[in-house]
C-alpha cells in the first residue's frame, strides 16, 4: 500500500475521521475487501492521499481547486423540486407496475400557505404503456426518468410554477446509462408518461420532436430508418431531446436548472489525483504496485490496478479533501467516453462540482449545463448549499429532502393495485379461458398472494 507522503498523516486527518462516523465505515467497510496485505496501512494511506489531494487542489493544479462558498444569503426566490419514486407489488414479479415523479415549489419568504407552496404529481400505472422492454432489469428506471422529464417540462410551462427562479433534479440533469439504449416506446407511450390527459401543454411539447428527429445528425442510419417504420422510438433518444427542451426553455424564461446527487461514487476525480501521484510521486505507490505485480506496466493499467485494488472513490476522499463549507471548482464531464454509443453525442454536455455541507456526511455533487458561467454556476451552488444547510447533519437541500417523501409510492397505492391484480387473476381464473383443478387453482391463488422478498422466515427447509 502506498506510504503517506512525507510520513505518516497528522493527527488533524485523523480526528477528522474520528469525528465523522459514516465515512469512517465506510473506509472500515473498503479495508475490509481489499486484499490483505494491503489492508494493515489502509487507513492511513488513504488519509495520506487525500490529505496531498487537498494540498494540490488549494494550490491548484490546473484541472481542480478548492474553493470557499460564500457566506452572505442570496436574495430570496421560488424554488421547485423534482423526483421520482418507482413501486412494486409483493408479487412474485420484477417489473415495477407503479411509477411517478413528484414536484414541490416554495417560495421563499411568502407567509401566506397558499401561496408559499405548490405540489403536484404524475401517477403512471405501467399497465397503460403499450410498448417497451418490460422483461429487461431497468425498464421501470427508464419509465420514471422520461416520467421526471415529463415533470420538469411541466415545471417550465405550467402557470403554477412561472415565478420559478431555480429548478432542481433529485439525480443527474444528464441522467442515461448503457442499459438505457437499447429501450424504446411507441408514440403514445411518451404521451402516457409525460401526462398527456392532464397537462394541455404536453402535445405542443412532444409535437416538436418529429422536427428535432428531422435535424438529428444521426439521421438516416439503417437503425433510424427501421425504428421509425417499426414507430419504435428509442427512449434515449427522447430523453435526449426533452433534456435540450428543458434546458433551451429555462434558458429563455431566466430559470436554473441543475440535479443534485446525494452520495455519488463515480471516480473521475479519484482517476485524475491517482494519475498526478503515478506521474509525479511514483513512489507512493511503489508497494501497492509491487504487491499487484505492475510495476513497469503502463500508467492506464497501473491506475486501474491501483483504483480496483482500494476501491477509492470521489466521495470518499473528497470527504477528507473538502472542509466544511468548500467546494470543488466546477468541472466539465465527459459521459461520451464510458457509453460506446454513437446517440450519446445527443446528449447536452454538463459541468459538476462536489460540495462538502456537514462533516457528517459526504459531500453532495451537483450538476449544471456546461453552457453556464461562473455567476450561473456560483448561484446554484450557493442557493443549493443554503438549502442543504436546513437539514442539520444531513447534506441534502430540504426541498429535495421535502419532494422525495412526497413522491414516494405510499403503501397503500401499491396494496390497492395488488388486489385489482388479484381480483382479475381470480376472475381468469373462474373464466373458461384457464382449465385448472379448484385445487390448483386455490394453491396457486395462495402463492400469489404469498409470494413477496425473500426472506429466511420463508426460505424451505433442507
Amino acid at each position: 500500500m502506498p506510504n503517506c507522503p512525507g510520513g505518516h498523516v497528522t493527527g488533524e486527518s485523523t480526528e477528522q475521521l474520528h469525528s465523522d462516523p459514516d465515512l469512517f465505515v465506510r473506509i472500515a467497510e473498503n479495508a475490509m475487501v481489499v486484499a490483505e496485505e494491503i489492508r494493515q496501512e489502509y487507513f492511513q494511506s488513504t488519509l495520506g492521499i487525500a490529505r496531498q489531494m487537498r494540498r494540490a487542489f488549494r494550490e491548484g493544479d490546473g484541472h481542480y481547486r478548492i474553493n470557499t462558498v460564500p457566506s452572505e444569503l442570496l436574495e430570496p426566490c421560488a424554488v421547485a423540486f423534482v423526483d421520482g419514486g418507482i413501486s412494486r407489488p409483493d408479487l412474485v414479479i420484477a417489473t415495477p407496475l407503479i411509477v411517478r415523479a413528484g414536484i414541490y415549489r416554495v417560495k421563499q419568504g411568502e407567509a401566506d400557505l397558499e401561496k408559499r407552496e405548490t405540489f403536484d404529481h404524475f401517477p403512471l400505472m405501467l399497465g397503460q404503456l403499450r410498448g417497451g422492454l418490460k422483461a429487461n432489469s431497468v425498464y421501470g428506471d427508464v419509465v420514471r426518468q422520461l416520467v421526471e422529464l415529463g415533470a420538469l417540462v411541466t415545471a417550465l410551462e405550467d402557470d403554477r410554477f412561472s415565478d420559478i427562479r431555480m429548478l432542481t433534479l433529485h439525480g443527474p440533469i444528464q441522467f442515461v446509462s448503457g442499459p438505457f439504449f437499447e429501450h424504446w416506446f411507441f408514440p403514445e407511450d411518451y404521451e402516457a408518461m409525460l401526462g398527456k390527459n392532464e397537462r394541455e401543454h404536453v402535445l405542443p411539447v412532444l409535437g416538436q420532436f418529429a422536427g428535432w428527429c428531422a435535424a438529428c445528425s444521426l439521421r438516416g442510419s439503417e437503425r433510424c430508418k427501421h425504428d421509425i417504420g417499426d414507430q419504435h422510438l428509442p427512449a434515449v433518444c427522447m430523453m435526449a431531446f426533452l433534456q435540450h427542451y428543458v434546458l433551451k426553455r429555462a434558458r429563455e424564461k431566466g430559470v436554473l436548472v441543475c440535479g443534485v446527487v446525494e452520495r455519488s461514487f463515480g471516480r473521475s476525480v479519484t482517476r485524475h489525483v491517482v494519475r498526478q501521484m503515478l506521474e509525479n510521486n511514483p513512489e507512493v505507490f511503489d508497494r501497492l504496485l509491487g504487491i499487484l505485480d505492475m510495476r513497469g506496466r503502463a500508467i492506464n493499467k497501473q491506475i486501474d490496478a491501483v483504483l480496483d485494488a482500494t476501491r477509492y472513490n470521489d466521495a470518499v476522499l473528497l470527504s477528507l479533501a473538502l472542509g466544511r463549507g468548500e467546494a470543488l471548482g466546477w468541472y466539465p464531464v465527459n459521459s461520451r467516453l464510458k457509453i460506446k454509443d454513437d446517440r450519446i453525442a445527443l446528449f447536452p454536455e454538463v459541468q459538476n462540482t462536489f460540495v462538502r455541507v456537514t462533516s457528517a456526511k459526504y459531500p453532495m455533487r451537483i450538476e449544471v449545463p456546461a453552457g453556464y458561467g461562473p455567476g450561473e454556476c456560483d448561484e446554484v451552488l450557493r442557493r443549493s448549499y443554503e438549502y442543504a444547510s436546513l437539514l442539520p447533519g444531513y447534506a441534502f437541500p430540504i426541498g429535495l429532502d421535502i419532494v422525495d417523501k412526497y413522491a414516494a409510492i405510499p403503501e397503500w397505492m401499491t396494496k390497492a393495485y395488488r388486489q385489482l391484480i388479484l381480483a382479475e387473476y381470480g376472475r381468469l381464473l373462474s373464466g373458461e379461458f384457464v382449465e385448472m383443478t379448484d385445487a390448483e387453482a386455490l394453491k396457486s391463488m395462495i402463492m400469489m398472494q404469498g409470494g413477496g422478498k425473500r426472506s429466511r422466515k420463508t426460505r424451505p427447509e433442507v
